[in-house]
Protein backbone atom coordinates (compact mmCIF):
# COMPACT_ATOMS: atom_id res chain seq x y z
CA UNK A 1 0.00 0.00 0.00
CA UNK A 2 1.36 3.37 -1.31
CA UNK A 3 2.02 6.32 1.91
CA UNK A 4 -0.34 8.67 -0.31
CA UNK A 5 -3.40 7.18 -0.74
CA UNK A 6 -3.16 5.53 3.27
CA UNK A 7 -2.77 9.50 3.94
CA UNK A 8 -5.30 10.12 2.10
CA UNK A 9 -7.83 7.82 2.95
CA UNK A 10 -7.61 8.76 6.60
CA UNK A 11 -7.81 12.37 5.47
CA UNK A 12 -11.17 11.79 4.53
CA UNK A 13 -12.38 9.67 7.54
CA UNK A 14 -11.10 11.53 10.24
CA UNK A 15 -13.97 13.05 11.47
CA UNK A 16 -15.51 9.53 11.37
CA UNK A 17 -15.96 8.26 14.86
CA UNK A 18 -13.49 5.51 15.23
CA UNK A 19 -14.72 1.71 14.20
CA UNK A 20 -17.70 3.76 12.57
CA UNK A 21 -18.01 1.33 9.12
CA UNK A 22 -21.06 3.31 7.48
CA UNK A 23 -19.47 6.78 8.14
CA UNK A 24 -16.16 5.48 6.55
CA UNK A 25 -17.43 3.90 3.50
CA UNK A 26 -19.70 6.95 3.08
CA UNK A 27 -16.94 9.78 3.76
CA UNK A 28 -14.69 7.85 0.83
CA UNK A 29 -17.98 7.19 -1.50
CA UNK A 30 -18.78 10.54 -1.34
CA UNK A 31 -15.29 12.08 -1.38
CA UNK A 32 -14.04 10.08 -5.01
CA UNK A 33 -18.34 11.19 -6.41
CA UNK A 34 -18.59 14.54 -5.28
CA UNK A 35 -15.20 15.75 -3.79
CA UNK A 36 -13.59 16.72 -0.36
CA UNK A 37 -11.76 19.67 1.34
CA UNK A 38 -9.54 17.05 3.21
CA UNK A 39 -7.55 15.98 0.25
CA UNK A 40 -5.52 18.44 -2.28
CA UNK A 41 -6.87 18.41 -5.57
CA UNK A 42 -9.77 16.10 -4.88
CA UNK A 43 -12.08 19.03 -3.76
CA UNK A 44 -14.52 18.52 -6.68
CA UNK A 45 -14.34 15.04 -6.69
CA UNK A 46 -13.24 12.41 -9.33
CA UNK A 47 -14.89 13.02 -12.58
CA UNK A 48 -15.89 10.03 -15.13
CA UNK A 49 -14.13 10.76 -18.29
CA UNK A 50 -14.17 8.45 -21.10
CA UNK A 51 -10.67 6.80 -22.21
CA UNK A 52 -9.17 8.26 -25.29
CA UNK A 53 -10.11 6.53 -28.24
CA UNK A 54 -9.02 3.70 -29.67
CA UNK A 55 -7.37 2.55 -26.23
CA UNK A 56 -8.19 1.52 -23.24
CA UNK A 57 -6.59 3.92 -20.70
CA UNK A 58 -5.88 3.02 -17.16
CA UNK A 59 -4.10 4.83 -14.59
CA UNK A 60 -2.94 3.50 -10.91
CA UNK A 61 -4.66 5.11 -7.70
CA UNK A 62 -1.39 6.69 -6.89
CA UNK A 63 -1.25 8.35 -10.64
CA UNK A 64 -4.98 9.48 -10.11
CA UNK A 65 -4.34 11.42 -7.06
CA UNK A 66 -1.45 12.79 -8.74
CA UNK A 67 -3.48 13.75 -11.50
CA UNK A 68 -5.80 15.74 -9.11
CA UNK A 69 -2.87 17.99 -7.40
CA UNK A 70 -1.72 18.90 -11.34
CA UNK A 71 -5.83 20.00 -11.81
CA UNK A 72 -6.59 16.92 -14.02
CA UNK A 73 -9.33 15.11 -11.61
CA UNK A 74 -10.96 12.11 -13.66
CA UNK A 75 -11.11 8.87 -15.21
CA UNK A 76 -13.46 6.34 -16.28
CA UNK A 77 -14.96 3.61 -14.73
CA UNK A 78 -11.68 1.32 -13.66
CA UNK A 79 -10.20 4.29 -12.46
CA UNK A 80 -12.87 5.00 -10.25
CA UNK A 81 -13.10 1.63 -8.86
CA UNK A 82 -8.96 0.99 -8.32
CA UNK A 83 -9.29 4.51 -6.71
CA UNK A 84 -12.04 3.94 -4.33
CA UNK A 85 -10.86 0.29 -3.79
CA UNK A 86 -7.18 1.22 -3.03
CA UNK A 87 -8.90 4.49 -0.62
CA UNK A 88 -11.03 2.01 1.44
CA UNK A 89 -8.84 -0.77 1.42
CA UNK A 90 -6.08 1.22 2.92
CA UNK A 91 -8.78 1.69 5.79
CA UNK A 92 -8.56 -2.41 6.34
CA UNK A 93 -11.37 -3.37 4.58
CA UNK A 94 -11.00 -6.25 2.32
CA UNK A 95 -11.88 -4.91 -1.24
CA UNK A 96 -12.81 -6.38 -4.76
CA UNK A 97 -13.50 -5.19 -8.47
CA UNK A 98 -17.12 -6.06 -9.51
CA UNK A 99 -17.57 -6.56 -13.68
CA UNK A 100 -21.04 -5.89 -14.56
CA UNK A 101 -22.39 -6.61 -18.26
CA UNK A 102 -26.20 -6.50 -19.44
CA UNK A 103 -28.97 -9.48 -19.30
CA UNK A 104 -28.31 -11.31 -21.60
CA UNK A 105 -25.02 -9.90 -23.45
CA UNK A 106 -21.44 -11.65 -23.75
CA UNK A 107 -19.76 -8.86 -22.61
CA UNK A 108 -19.08 -6.95 -19.55
CA UNK A 109 -19.29 -3.13 -19.87
CA UNK A 110 -18.48 -1.59 -16.65
CA UNK A 111 -16.30 -2.23 -13.37
CA UNK A 112 -16.81 -0.76 -10.14
CA UNK A 113 -15.50 -1.27 -6.60
CA UNK A 114 -16.63 -3.37 -3.61
CA UNK A 115 -16.02 -4.38 -0.40
CA UNK A 116 -16.58 -6.68 2.44
CA UNK A 117 -18.99 -5.17 4.90
CA UNK A 118 -18.85 -5.06 7.73
CA UNK A 119 -15.28 -4.85 8.37
CA UNK A 120 -14.91 -6.91 11.58
CA UNK A 121 -17.84 -9.88 10.27
CA UNK A 122 -17.31 -9.57 6.59
CA UNK A 123 -19.08 -11.67 4.18
CA UNK A 124 -17.01 -14.93 3.08
CA UNK A 125 -18.39 -14.40 -0.80
CA UNK A 126 -17.72 -11.68 -2.52
CA UNK A 127 -20.80 -11.63 -4.47
CA UNK A 128 -22.11 -10.24 -1.02
CA UNK A 129 -20.12 -7.63 -1.11
CA UNK A 130 -21.21 -3.86 -0.95
CA UNK A 131 -20.79 -2.17 -4.34
CA UNK A 132 -19.04 1.29 -4.28
CA UNK A 133 -20.01 2.63 -7.79
CA UNK A 134 -18.91 6.45 -7.97
CA UNK A 135 -19.63 6.94 -11.58
CA UNK A 136 -23.65 6.51 -11.66
CA UNK A 137 -25.58 9.15 -10.45
CA UNK A 138 -28.45 7.58 -8.44
CA UNK A 139 -25.64 5.44 -6.81
CA UNK A 140 -24.61 5.19 -3.72
CA UNK A 141 -22.78 2.68 -0.82
CA UNK A 142 -24.12 -0.43 -1.30
CA UNK A 143 -25.72 0.19 -4.87
CA UNK A 144 -25.80 -2.25 -7.64
CA UNK A 145 -26.67 -2.14 -11.57
CA UNK A 146 -30.88 -3.43 -11.77
CA UNK A 147 -30.39 -6.38 -13.67
CA UNK A 148 -27.40 -7.91 -15.72
CA UNK A 149 -24.40 -10.20 -14.88
CA UNK A 150 -21.66 -9.65 -12.61
CA UNK A 151 -18.42 -11.05 -11.74
CA UNK A 152 -16.69 -10.34 -8.82
CA UNK A 153 -13.10 -10.55 -8.04
CA UNK A 154 -11.58 -10.03 -4.13
CA UNK A 155 -8.31 -8.11 -4.79
CA UNK A 156 -5.64 -9.71 -2.64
Amino acid sequence: MRPEIVTAARRIVNDCPSRDDDCELNAVYEAVKSGTVKVKGLGKGFRYVLDPLPADWFQSPQRSLQSCLSGACGGDCDEHASLVAALVGALGYRVGLRAYGPAGGKDFTHVYACVAYPKTRPPKDPREWVGMDTTVDEAFVGWDPPRGRFLTAQVV
